[in-house]
């Protein structure tokens, strides 16, 4: 049965047939398809970011994260390079481990700047200090389930206002698991399905200053937001094929591998701007997959043909 939700790909029917008069209007139902941004973003891709060691390859970027102090950090699914390298802003490799992952997907850093590597293939989530030493383990490696201590192929965590954690799972589940502060689980919401507060394929999570949960509903081109207990508020349809989410005050960002785009939206879901073009060189953004913005503004995009781009405020 989970297949059939899967091959799900599209915004919805009543999305596609929403009339749209002019770009105002069409920024409201499918933003997607307006091609020039309501505000310069000014924002300029750096050339030659990162620098790798002489015999280092990324596979697909799959995630990335940044910390306050500067730390910039890529997860990817390659054999030519460890799985989990660190860089400075200059690009320079700070930091690698080479540990086996099922399939690594998303990278998150918490408060405390530690960071958060989530591996679908092998079920589980896994904490580590800056210096790579493994702090907590989430989730039992290689044997999915559907509880408290098993997941089937998770996709992102996201940290509450009161300390809660909320992990995405994912392409087996397809639900939110809630924990508290010590990582006890407290419950679930969602299911397989189309309607709200169902998902197709919860692909990425966060939550803003108000502890509301933002979930990526990726392949129902979809944001659906939930109060901090998992009560449905209300979906955005209009901005497109969300792959990756984030927070960052009081604005969320999203990066869509497939129109090839960022776009800043504000707390009531209106477009801000956004920016992007289809391709694979500089600047350009088809297969994007994860986005984290650091706290000098600068944004980490990871691409799953390969690619991590470093994006900075002009």
């Amino acid at each position: 049965m989970g297949m059939i939700w899967q091959r799900v790909d599209e915004p919805s029917e009543e999305v596609m047939k929403t009339p749209a008069e002019d770009t105002k209007s069409l920024l409201k139902v499918r933003a997607w398809e307006v091609e020039e941004s309501p505000k310069d973003m000014r924002y300029k891709a750096i050339e030659g970011w990162p620098t790798l060691p002489d015999g280092w390859a990324l596979g697909q970027v799959a995630g990335v994260a940044a910390d306050t102090h500067g730390r910039y950090y890529i997860f990817h699914r390659g054999d030519k390079a460890p799985p989990l390298i660190c860089f400075n802003r200059r690009g320079e490799v700070l930091k690698s481990w080479g540990k086996k992952y099922g399939r690594p997907h998303m990278a998150k850093c918490d408060d405390e700047d530690n960071l958060w590597l989530i591996d679908d293939g092998g079920h589980a989530l896994f904490l580590y200090t800056p210096e790579g030493e493994l702090l907590k383990t989430v989730g039992t490696p290689g044997v999915p389930g559907e509880n408290g201590n098993h997941f089937n192929a998770p996709t992102d965590i996201a940290f509450g206002v009161s300390g809660d954690y909320y992990i995405t799972d994912g392409y087996g589940n397809r639900r939110v698991a809630h924990f508290d502060q010590d990582l006890n689980f407290i419950g679930q919401w969602g299911s397989e399905g189309l309607k709200r507060g169902q998902f197709v394929l919860p692909h990425a999570v966060t939550t803003d200053d108000k502890g509301l949960v933002y979930v990526a509903d990726r392949n129902r081109w979809r944001v659906q937001i939930f109060s901090p207990d998992g009560e449905f508020h209300e979906q955005w349809t209009h901005i497109g094929k969300p792959f990756g989410i984030v927070y960052h005050e009081g604005c969320l960002w999203i990066c869509d591998g497939t129109n090839a785009r960022v776009t800043k939206v504000d707390k009531e879901g209106k477009v801000i701007g956004f920016f992007g073009t289809m391709g694979n060189g500089l600047g350009q953004l088809s297969t994007a997959h994860d986005i984290s913005l650091a706290p000098n503004g600068d944004i980490l995009i990871g691409h799953l043909d390969g690619r991590v781009q470093l994006f900075a405020p002009e």
